[in-house]
């Protein structure tokens, strides 16, 4: 995940019964990870400096309880195609999901193809060291919702980047909403994103660390917080290596997660 990629924590909310939590927890964790999708495709490959295609193929983990009395554990493989211009970007994910969690007091493994995400974004203004980022971004219901693996729902979201730059370093400010689709007897929550992030070059590679918070899918439960580290590391023109790892500071994000990525610029 790229340095721009950025996702309240709110006084507490009236406790949800634990079993409404345990059935809408897979869900929320398949959501999450669509999120991710989102704010990581957000930032583009915006280092390019030419038109260029790409693809990408990344593949990660998350596990968590995610403010919910049981844990989950999803793993993932994403497939990425895009295209970068200087000032504009935009891409498809098809992503692949693995998702163990708690069904009827036994543990369960569902796979398959998970919700489609779809984004385009460009530079709104830009000053000779700062620039203003906004993006849009559709996630289309293509999982099984039956088993757990997305909604079954069309979700909206748009989000804008205020980036400047500090000499060799990067501050990044990300403000986002996403407007979700409840699903069948379940109401889940709109959300709203916030994030920051510092970056810098060390020789080929792009280092990064950002704290990301949003407000919580499953309405009840705890707003996510977390912090991300991560890197991309420019083999060659047409070769580069990402790789991330991320922890939540609170009982509704992720206990611990991680990530690796290939690109290939055409």
């Amino acid at each position: 995940m790229d340095d721009d990629v950025l996702r309240r924590v709110s006084p507490s909310r009236r406790p949800v019964p634990a079993s409404r939590r345990v059935a809408a927890q897979p869900r929320a964790v398949v959501v999450a990870f669509c999120l991710a999708s989102l704010l990581a495709l957000a930032a583009g490959l915006a280092s390019a400096q030419e038109r260029r295609p790409y693809f990408e193929l990344s593949a990660g983990f998350k596990t968590g309880d995610f403010g919910t009395p049981t844990r989950s554990d999803l793993l993932y493989f994403a497939p990425t195609f895009g295209y970068v211009a200087l000032r504009y970007d935009y891409s498809v994910t098809v992503p692949y999901l693995s998702l163990t969690a708690p069904t009827a007091g036994q543990s369960t493994t569902q796979s398959g193809v998970g919700d489609v995400v779809a984004r385009g974004g460009r530079e709104l203004a830009a000053g000779t060291s700062w620039s203003l980022y906004g993006a849009l971004a559709v996630k289309l219901p293509t999982a099984d919702e039956a088993r757990g693996l997305g909604t079954g729902e069309t979700d909206l979201g748009a989000f804008a980047t205020l980036g400047r730059d500090f000499g060799s370093t990067r501050l990044s400010l990300l403000a986002g909403t996403i407007k979700t689709g409840d699903p069948p007897g379940q109401a889940l929550s709109d959300l709203r994103l916030y994030g920051i992030g510092l970056a810098g070059w060390a020789g080929a590679t792009r280092l990064y660390g950002s704290i990301e918070g949003r407000t919580a899918t499953v309405p009840g439960a705890h707003n996510p917080l977390e912090v991300n580290v991560g890197a991309v590391h420019r083999l060659s023109a047409r070769y580069w290596l990402k790789s991330a790892a991320f922890t939540g500071l609170n009982d509704g994000g992720p206990r611990y997660g991680a990530s690796l990525g290939f690109v290939y610029w055409f």
